[in-house]
């Protein structure tokens, strides 16, 4: 009984936090039959949101005038305005709008012509409760999703004029600032090798065993936690090496860029997310990844991009908030592709020092967080060498890279995040 009570607790907290994800904005349900609009009204009721009810298709354009609405649950039998009438009414209005349709037809000709007007889902009836409160959920994260793409356009094309006028400024500045440059560079190394597992940590060991030479004169041995802890730290000192080389390896190797449509890079994209299946599964993360039925020419060296954005995945997924998600979208902005990934920041002191910081992410061998200890075997660079190479093998592309701070304004509840945007300019067929 208790452990029953355990779970239904742990559920009903999950729910609370996917509610966080949810549209503020109630759905309209528009069906004819009353025993239907009761029901549907206590099913969205049952998963927490709110619902109004219009007869026909005419009383729900009147009533979608005068408000908005999150989702859209359409009946396609009714009078005076039929289901599909309404939709194509609705698109003219609000080109956005997340469609459900239930019917009664259950023939694959007629389904396939309603998801062309582009529809998100189609109910079947006699409705069922569980099938219905699941698809309504996720045609809620789909809201969601949708709704944070159209933002990230609107913020994308900002930050894309806002970087270019950085790199022109970084460019003009370059020469003077060459000593700086090199002294930070120099700061940040020595902050990073004395920060975590590695070569400070083997200093310290050593500092011990030293010690105990001292007490203990010629005949010392070696405690087994002293020597565990040495290894241990040999093995990050060893990634730390693996990662230098494969940096030098990018840096000295030329990039071979070849016309690729833009799937190809999407395709690389599940068996990434899958490498991180225990890390995924120990925060308690949900990872989303697009769908894109728009299909460009990209310039691309596709094993130096799976390194960067392998990268890009674990710097987010490494400071994810735990049991939050991780968003990956795509948009297309002003010729260029751009592949963005968003985490939750964890609400710590280290996060108050993103927003002042953010430009300073791609320096070599800066960071602000200390290491995760959990991920140094999934990482491919250490040293905060990461996001610089990310720059870097953007740059041989002719694209851009850059991490910023944002706010997530989608939902009721808004929550601070972290956007790391890769730019890669569209081509030709040929």
């Amino acid at each position: 009984m208790v452990e029953s009570n355990v779970n239904q607790s742990q559920s009903s907290q999950a729910r609370v936090k996917e509610h966080l994800r949810r549209p503020k904005e109630p759905i309209l349900i528009i069906e004819d039959k009353k025993e239907n609009q009761v029901l549907l009204e206590a099913i969205c009721k049952r998963i927490g949101m709110d619902a109004d009810v219009a007869e026909d298709g005419k009383i729900a354009l009147e009533m979608a005038a005068k408000r908005p609405y999150s989702l859209y649950l359409v009946d396609l039998m009714m009078p005076v305005l039929d289901g599909k009438s309404f939709i194509r009414e609705q698109k003219k209005l609000e080109p956005n709008a997340v469609f459900m349709i239930q019917t009664a037809i259950d023939q694959i000709d007629e389904i396939i012509e309603i998801m062309k007007m582009g529809v998100y889902d189609y109910l079947l009836k006699p409705l069922h409760v569980e099938i219905v409160a699941d698809r309504l959920e996720k045609a809620l994260e789909y809201v969601y999703l949708k709704r944070m793409e159209s933002l990230l356009v609107d913020e994308e094309s900002k930050e894309l004029k806002s970087q270019l006028e950085w790199l022109n400024y970084k460019e003009s500045h370059r020469k003077t600032n060459e000593v700086n440059s090199e002294l930070h560079s120099i700061l940040n190394l020595k902050t990073t090798l004395m920060q975590g597992s590695g070569l400070g940590a083997i200093s310290t060991i050593i500092d011990s065993i030293q010690q105990m030479k001292v007490d203990l004169g010629k005949d010392y041995s070696i405690n087994k936690e002293f020597w565990d802890l040495l290894y241990e730290n040999h093995e990050h000192n060893i990634a730390m090496m693996s990662g230098l080389d494969l940096a030098v390896d990018l840096i000295q190797n030329n990039t071979n860029l070849v016309r690729t449509k833009s799937e190809d890079l999407l395709g690389l994209l599940p068996s990434l997310v899958e490498s991180f299946r225990d890390e995924i599964i120990e925060r308690e993360l949900k990872v989303n990844l697009p769908v894109v039925k728009q299909s460009v020419f990209l310039d691309l060296d596709l094993e130096s991009m799976k390194v960067a954005i392998h990268e890009i995945f674990t710097n987010g997924l490494k400071y994810s908030k735990r049991k939050s998600h991780f968003d990956v979208f795509v948009t297309f902005v002003d010729g260029y592709f751009c592949l963005s990934a968003k985490n939750n920041i964890i609400d710590d002191e280290y996060a108050k020092q993103l927003a002042q910081s953010e430009k300073k992410l791609i320096e070599p061998f800066f960071r602000i967080h200390p290491p995760v200890e959990s991920f140094y075997s999934k990482e491919k660079f250490s040293l905060g060498l990461g996001l610089t190479m990310v720059d870097f093998i953007l740059h041989r592309h002719n694209g851009m890279f850059f991490i910023r701070n944002a706010i997530d304004h989608t939902t009721e509840v808004k929550a601070d995040c972290i956007i790391a945007e890769v730019f890669l300019p569209i081509q030709n067929e040929k």
